[in-house]
């Protein structure tokens, strides 16, 4: 499943592309084509970048397992508007246009950055639990906005129940080490999806899962974080008739 990569604003973002010739192969385009380009419109649709084979960044090719690519990598996303960005692909292969013409494809997310509330986890800790060889594209600032989400995830689960937010994973005290475990797990859940080693359309993953539970134990008191009110009981204390004493508790 194919999941378009999130980045901050401010980042630099990269997009990468196939050209099947419909016989099963990945072809380059027409490098000699004045007309080659590949234009970055933002979230309001907003014309931001066009990368050619001479702009800086500029338009190439490489090849993986699968077969030549094409791709841009670098783009300053300092004036791009939040939301889904497209690009708008204009190449010709031994002279025929690539159609539709031009090919619109979703490019990348540009995602707000984190906010002043506290995070629950490391990047670094949320790194050790993934593939060793994850993309450039899952970069330090891109798991920032996972952990941030994943902290305001918790603190909506426990609102009312804890008070929230917890001290940050930077503090101290620090984050309690079950609400950094919960938000590890959360975090390392949207990373899968991120690389596509997730289905969306499917059931939520095992660690998310795992991460959902402890919370509902949490809010449950079946886990009880130290130093932290846990969760009360609707009543407390007895339920009286008019004119009965503590004697009479009504059950």
């Amino acid at each position: 499943m194919s999941v378009i990569c999130k980045y901050v604003q401010g980042d630099q973002a990269r997009f990468d592309f196939r050209i099947c010739d419909g016989l099963g192969s990945y072809v380059e385009p027409d490098w000699n084509d004045p007309n080659l380009k590949v234009e970055f419109y933002d979230g309001s649709q907003t014309l931001k970048f066009t990368a050619t084979s001479s702009s800086s960044p500029p338009l190439a090719a490489s090849e993986d397992v699968e077969g030549k690519f094409l791709y841009v990598d670098g783009v300053d996303l300092a004036d791009f508007s939040l939301g889904i960005c497209t690009a708008q692909i204009y190449c010709t292969i031994s002279g025929a246009p690539v159609l539709p013409w031009p090919t619109i494809m979703e490019a990348f997310q540009v995602v707000s950055g984190t906010g002043s509330e506290p995070g629950y986890t490391t990047v670094s800790l949320v790194r050790n639990e993934l593939p060793s060889d994850t993309p450039e594209q899952l970069s330090d600032s891109v798991l920032e906005q996972f952990i941030y989400d994943a902290s305001r995830r918790i603190d909506a689960f426990l609102y009312d129940y804890y008070s929230v937010p917890f001290p940050g994973i930077e503090q101290n005290p620090k984050t309690p080490a079950v609400i950094e475990r919960i938000a590890r797990k959360l975090s390392v859940a949207d990373c899968l999806v991120f690389l596509g080693m997730v289905n969306q359309a499917e059931l939520k993953s095992t660690i998310e899962e795992q991460a959902l539970l402890e919370l509902t134990r949490l809010r449950k008191g079946e886990l009880c974080l130290p130093g932290h009110n846990p969760p009360v009981a609707v009543y407390q204390g007895g339920i009286y008739q008019e004119g009965s004493g503590p004697d009479d508790i009504i059950d």
